[in-house]
C-alpha cells in the first residue's frame, strides 16, 4: 500500500474515535512496570485460552485472555493477531463501543497488516447499526433516526474498496454502501410521505425533489416521482403532475389507479421491504487470520465485479447540502 493510502486509513479512524471513545486504549497505555511484571502466564497460554473460549463461544472469557496478552505482552508475537480476535470477541458480545474503537487502533498499530480490511469492514458493520449505546439495527427503523453511524459506515466500506478491491469483503462492504445510499433516499422520503399527510404538499415536493437531486439511482426514485405527480397535481399545477404521471405510467405503473390518479397507499412497502434489516444476512462475520478467515460471503464472480461497480459510482451528499 502506497504511503498515502496509509495515511489515510489512519485519519478516517479518527471521527470514529471521537464518537466512540477511546478509555480502553487509555487504559492499555497507562500500565505501570510493575502491574505488566504480573502475568500469570505465557503469551502462547494466553492465546490458546483465548481460542478455546472463542470456540466454545465464551466472548468475555476470550475478551480477558486477549487483554491479558496486549497488556502483558504488547510486542509479541500474538500480539497482532490477539487485537483481531479482540475484534471478533467484542462484537460478538454485542460490546459496539469497544469494537470501533480497536478497529481503530488496529488501523494505527498495523497500517500495512494484510488484514486491515477485516478491521475496517468490522468498523463498517458496526457503524452501520448505529450509536454503540443506543438501540441497533434489529430493533429500530435506520432511517427515522440520526444517520451520523450510516455516514461513518459508508466511509468505512468506500475506504475498503478503495484500498482493498480485491478484498474478500469487497463484495460485501459493496453491498453495504448501497443499502446504505438506498436508506439516506429513504430517510428523505419518510419526511415527504409526513409532509404529504398534513398536506403540506409544497414541502413534499420539495423532499421528493432532494431524492433525485441528491440519490438518482435509488430504489426511492419511483416513489419520489409518485409524490411530486400527486403533489403538483393537488397544487393544480396540472402540466407538470402530467408529466410525472406520463413517467410513472411509462416505468412505474403500479403507482397509478385506473383513473390516472396518483397512488400512495400501499406502495411504500415494497421498497421499504428491502431495508438494512436485510444487510445482516449480507455476510457471516468471522475471525480474521493470517492464513484462514471464518468469514462467508454472497458475492462472486461477476455479480461481484457489478455490485463493486455499482457502490463505487455512489456517493453522499455532504450534510451541509441537505
Amino acid at each position: 500500500m502506497k504511503t498515502t493510502h496509509k495515511n489515510l486509513l489512519v485519519a478516517m479512524t479518527v471521527s470514529t474515535l471521537a464518537i466512540s471513545g477511546c478509555t480502553s486504549i487509555g487504559k492499555m497505555l497507562d500500565k505501570k512496570p510493575e502491574t505488566i511484571a504480573t502475568a500469570e502466564k505465557s503469551d502462547a497460554a494466553y492465546y490458546q485460552e483465548a481460542t478455546t473460549a472463542l470456540d466454545k463461544g465464551y466472548n468475555r472469557e476470550a475478551i480477558d485472555a486477549l487483554n491479558n496478552i496486549r497488556t502483558f505482552y504488547p510486542t509479541g508475537r500474538y500480539a497482532e493477531q490477539a487485537l483481531l480476535d479482540l475484534i471478533y470477541a467484542q462484537y460478538q458480545a454485542n460490546d459496539f463501543e469497544a469494537v470501533t474503537a480497536s478497529t481503530a487502533e488496529f488501523i494505527r498499530l498495523y497500517p500495512t497488516s494484510q488484514s486491515v480490511d477485516y478491521a475496517l469492514y468490522v468498523q463498517g458493520v458496526t457503524n452501520m447499526g448505529g450509536a454503540p449505546k443506543a438501540s441497533r439495527l434489529f430493533n429500530l427503523d435506520q432511517a427515522q433516526r440520526d444517520t451520523t453511524y450510516l455516514r461513518l459506515a459508508f466511509q468505512d466500506f468506500q475506504n475498503l474498496l478503495n484500498n482493498y478491491p480485491n478484498s474478500v469483503y469487497a463484495g460485501d462492504a459493496a453491498q453495504r454502501m448501497i443499502a446504505i445510499y438506498n436508506e439516506f433516499a429513504e430517510n428523505e422520503l419518510v419526511a415527504a410521505r409526513w409532509y404529504v399527510k398534513r398536506d403540506a404538499l409544497v414541502a413534499a415536493a420539495n423532499r421528493a425533489k432532494w431524492v433525485f437531486q441528491y440519490y438518482p439511482t435509488s430504489t426511492g426514485v419511483p416513489e419520489a416521482i409518485a409524490i411530486l405527480a400527486y403533489a403538483n397535481d393537488n397544487l393544480g399545477l396540472t402540466e407538470t403532475a402530467n408529466q410525472y404521471k406520463t413517467l410513472l405510467k411509462i416505468n412505474y405503473p403500479e403507482y397509478l389507479n385506473q383513473d390516472g390518479s396518483v397512488r400512495l397507499s400501499d406502495t411504500q412497502a415494497k421498497t421499504r421491504g428491502q431495508k438494512l434489516l436485510s444487510a445482516v444476512s449480507f455476510g457471516k462475520l468471522g475471525r480474521a487470520n493470517n492464513k484462514t478467515d471464518g468469514y462467508q460471503g454472497q458475492y462472486n464472480g461477476q455479480t461481484r465485479t457489478q455490485v463493486i461497480e455499482q457502490a463505487n459510482s455512489l456517493t453522499l451528499p455532504n450534510r451541509n447540502n441537505q
